[in-house]
This record gives C-alpha cells, sequence and structure tokens, in this order.
C-alpha cells in the first residue's frame, strides 16, 4: 500500500501523505437480514436480486449521527412465492395469485425508513422517541434541535431531517417497541399512508387502550394515598406561592386546613386520609402535556429576578 518512506535499500522515496479518512471510508449499503426465504412452502429459497441494477435506488443514511449520502439499497425477492424482503420490512401476498400484500414491521430491523430517501438507525429513531417522552418535544422541535446540534456540523448534501421523517421514526419505533413486548412482528396491509398505520397499530397492539408494559404497574410516583381534602386552598392568591406579584409583595401562603394558631408550608407532607378504608388513587393522563409544578415555580422566579 506504499505506507512507507524508504525503499527496501533504506533509501528516502518521499515524505507520507495525510490520509484521508473519507476517501477510505467503506461503501454502506442497505439490503435485507434474511439470505434466504422464511416462507414455509418455500423450504428455504435463495433470494434473488429485486431491482434491476440501473434501478437500485440511492439514500441518505444517518447512522450513529454521521450522514451518508449515496447508500445503496437491496431488496430480495423469493422467485417462488414474491415476497420481497427489505431492511426493515417484508411484502408478501396476502394469499396464493392476489393482489393484496401484507407488510410485516420487523423488530429486528437495524434501520427504519423514516423518508421517501431517507433512512436512520434505530438510535436515532429511539432518541427522537425518548426525546418526545421524556422532554415533551414536538416534531417540530426535536427536529430543529437534531438539525443544529448535528445537521449544520457536516458537510453534506443532505438538506436537512424534516419534522415528517422525525414523526415517522416516532411511530415506527413506538410500533416496534410496544410489538416487541407481545412477542411478534406487526402484520398491516402495505402501502397504508402513516395516519393510518397509527389507527391499525392501536386496533391491534392497543389492548382496549391498555398498554401491555403498563398493566398492573405501582410504584409512587404514579400512585398515592387518597386524600379527603386538598392541602392547598385555592381562594389564596396564586402570587403568594413566590411571595410577589409585580411590584407588590404578597403575604406568605398559609395552610388554613391547620388547626387555630398553627400553620404549615406549602407541599407539606401532611395528608388526610379515611384509613384503613381509602383506596390508592391512580395516576391517569387524561389529555395535554404537564410539567411539574417546581418546573413553572422556577421559571417564574428566574423571570421576575
Amino acid at each position: 500500500m506504499d505506507l512507507h518512506p524508504y525503499n527496501e535499500h533504506g533509501q528516502l522515496e518521499g515524505k507520507l501523505q495525510p490520509v484521508s479518512h473519507k476517501l477510505i471510508q467503506p461503501v454502506h449499503v442497505l439490503c435485507p437480514n434474511s439470505m434466504e426465504c422464511e416462507t414455509a412452502n418455500c423450504n428455504s429459497r435463495s433470494l434473488l436480486q429485486g431491482t434491476r441494477t440501473r434501478d437500485i435506488p440511492q439514500v441518505t443514511l444517518i447512522k450513529d449521527s454521521v450522514i451518508y449520502d449515496d447508500v445503496f439499497v437491496f431488496t430480495g425477492e423469493c422467485p417462488s412465492c414474491k415476497t420481497k424482503y427489505s431492511a426493515d420490512h417484508e411484502r408478501a401476498p396476502e394469499a396464493v395469485e392476489s393482489r393484496q400484500y401484507n407488510r410485516v414491521y420487523l423488530n429486528s430491523a437495524r434501520y427504519l425508513k423514516v423518508g421517501q430517501n431517507v433512512w436512520v438507525d434505530r438510535a436515532f429513531s429511539c432518541g427522537v422517541l425518548n426525546g418526545i417522552y421524556n422532554f415533551h418535544a414536538s416534531a417540530s422541535a426535536y427536529t430543529e434541535y437534531w438539525n443544529n446540534s448535528v445537521w449544520k456540523h457536516q458537510s453534506v448534501d443532505f438538506k436537512g431531517i424534516t419534522h415528517r421523517q422525525v414523526w415517522h421514526a416516532f411511530v415506527q419505533e413506538s410500533i416496534r417497541t410496544i410489538a416487541s413486548t407481545y412477542g411478534t412482528d406487526l402484520t398491516l396491509w402495505d402501502g397504508l399512508a402513516i395516519d393510518e398505520v397509527t389507527k391499525e397499530a392501536f386496533e391491534i397492539l392497543g389492548q382496549n387502550g391498555i398498554i401491555s408494559a403498563a398493566k398492573e404497574h405501582h410504584c409512587a410516583e404514579c400512585t398515592h394515598a387518597y386524600k379527603t381534602t386538598s392541602d392547598i386552598n385555592a381562594s389564596n392568591d396564586p402570587a403568594a406561592t413566590l411571595g410577589i406579584d409585580e411590584d407588590h409583595n404578597v403575604p406568605e401562603l398559609q395552610d388554613t386546613n391547620t388547626s387555630v394558631g398553627q400553620s404549615s408550608p406549602v407541599g407539606s407532607e401532611r395528608m388526610e386520609v379515611d384509613s384503613p378504608v381509602a383506596k390508592d388513587v391512580t395516576m391517569a393522563v387524561i389529555d395535554g402535556i404537564v410539567f411539574g409544578p417546581p418546573v413553572w415555580l422556577n421559571i417564574l422566579a428566574m423571570k421576575n429576578n
């Protein structure tokens, strides 16, 4: 490889040029995980290339926060049952000589197609899922965050991720996460729009609105003892929580539920529980996004300061 500056006689032939990692980086391709047909009647028949060489698509791949252009996507096809195998799904006819096809969303897929010419690895899709759940970020907010943090620092032809592609990654990762808990791969009709995919997936995996991962769950954060009265009197001025309202001081908030001559600070551990008859109250999310009171109070305090 001519990686030595001296020849066999010990004479200097020239200094070595710096190694360009871009020139020696491997060629990335997306291909099916299966090397043979998985249909029982085909008896492990070998797969053929389902696309002509001139028609092999070249896409953008996001892998380990690195953007790769011109990545080849290969599709395998069984010549017997006409099942097509891709990197993230399988497409098979519903019956022999049927024009209706089913799509199997593979839980074992390492890469997901989130756009017409965009593929991502599972690390990206998991990041989208965690960002939306943990930070309550919208698809647009996560798009702006990722483009500013990753895409702007790379010199590629890719124009940046879009909020539709982020939402597509969220749906696909959610489907595989829930389906894996049931030990099955979700199968739907092929060609459904993303909105129809979410509806059909909920009909199959929804279990009447109860997610199996949360069934029979019980912890101190989501289950609390029942209270007959609230710790906070709603008649008090909300500004008393901070002790200031614009330019006017507000008396400190007192707990009026205590005995005469006694007071307790807001957020105390005192609870009135009808023991032993009282039952636990389980948290139920109805609609919307809720940020904890400490976060909101800290934001108000920073604004007033």
